[in-house]
C-alpha cells in the first residue's frame, strides 16, 4: 500500500502525463493548420483558366506544406473573415475530392455554384479587392489573406509557396508550385506602359504611357500585399503618349507595383524605392 507521499507523486505523474499529452496533442493540431496555405488565387478571370465548369471563375489553390494528406471536408472558406454566417463549409460528401495531398495543392472554384460541385464555393471574389479565410471544422484560424485592387487574367500568389511573401504572377499555376517573373505584360495591346525611370529611385520618379483611344486612365501604386498605397492619376486622356511624375517622398523604401487600368485593359510594372 502506498503511503501518502508516493500517492501524492502518482497522482502529479497522472496528471504530468495528461497535460502532456494535450500539449503534444494541441502541437499536433496546430502543426497540420500551420501548413496548410492559401497559396494563390485568381479574383478577375476573364480568359485565363476556364477551371471546372469552364466558366472561367475566380479560383483559389490550397497548399498543403505536411508531409501528410489532408481532408478538407468540413473546413470552412470564406471572403468575409468577419461574418461567421456567411463562411462556406466545405462537403466530405467525396472526401477523395477534398483532400489536398503532402507536398501537393487543390483548387477550389470560387463561382457560387455549391450545388454543382464539392470543388465549388459560393461566394465569388471582388476584383477590387477583399479578404480570403481557412478555417479547420472547429472553426480555429487555418489561414487568412486580406488583398487589394487585382490584375485580369493574373493570379496573386505566394513565393516560394508556403512564404510571406505574395506576387502578382502573369505566369499563374493553378495545382501546381508558384512561379514568378519580375514584370507583368500588357492584357490589351492598345496600352502601353514603361518602366519607370529612373527605377530603383528616391523620391521622384518618371511613368510614360501610350493609350490607342482617348480614354479614362487610372495609375495606382500597390506595395506587395496588394494594399493600394497611392493613385498617381484618375482621369480622361487623350490618343497618344503621355507622361507624369510619381512622387513617392511619403513611402517607405522596398519593392511596389503601379497599375495602369482603363476601361478594357490593365498592365502592371514593378519599381523599387530606395532610402
Amino acid at each position: 500500500m502506498l503511503n501518502k507521499k508516493d500517492r501524492i507523486m502518482k497522482k502529479s505523474y497522472i496528471l504530468l502525463s495528461i497535460l502532456t499529452v494535450i500539449f503534444l496533442t494541441f502541437i499536433t493540431v496546430n502543426r497540420v493548420q500551420a501548413q496548410l496555405y492559401i497559396n494563390e488565387f485568381m479574383a478577375s478571370n476573364d480568359a485565363a483558366f476556364p477551371g471546372l465548369l469552364n466558366d472561367y471563375a475566380d479560383w483559389i489553390e490550397i497548399y498543403n506544406a505536411g508531409n501528410e494528406d489532408i481532408m478538407l471536408g468540413g473546413y470552412f472558406m470564406s471572403d468575409d473573415l468577419a461574418d461567421t454566417s456567411s463562411w462556406c463549409e466545405i462537403p466530405s460528401t467525396y472526401p477523395d475530392s477534398v483532400t489536398v495531398p503532402a507536398g501537393g495543392y487543390i483548387i477550389f472554384y470560387a463561382n457560387k455554384a455549391e450545388d454543382v460541385s464539392v470543388m465549388c464555393l459560393h461566394f465569388k471574389l471582388s476584383s477590387s479587392g477583399e479578404q480570403i479565410g481557412l478555417w479547420d471544422p472547429d472553426k480555429n484560424v487555418v489561414d487568412t489573406l486580406t488583398f487589394g485592387a487585382q490584375v485580369t487574367d493574373t493570379s496573386y500568389g505566394r513565393y516560394p509557396d508556403g512564404s510571406a511573401t505574395w506576387y502578382f504572377m502573369p505566369d499563374f499555376t493553378p495545382g501546381a508550385a508558384n512561379r514568378h517573373t519580375t514584370g507583368i505584360v500588357n492584357n490589351k495591346k492598345e496600352v502601353f506602359l514603361s518602366q519607370n525611370q529612373p527605377n530603383p529611385f528616391n523620391n521622384f520618379s518618371k511613368i510614360e504611357f501610350n493609350i490607342a483611344k482617348a480614354q479614362n486612365v487610372v495609375i495606382s501604386v500597390f506595395d506587395l500585399t496588394g494594399k493600394t498605397v497611392d493613385v498617381l492619376t484618375n482621369k480622361y486622356y487623350t490618343a497618344g503618349k503621355h507622361s507624369i511624375v510619381w512622387n513617392a517622398s511619403n513611402l517607405k523604401a522596398g519593392i511596389y507595383y503601379y497599375k495602369l487600368q482603363t476601361e478594357t485593359s490593365s498592365t502592371v510594372k514593378k519599381a523599387m524605392i530606395i532610402r
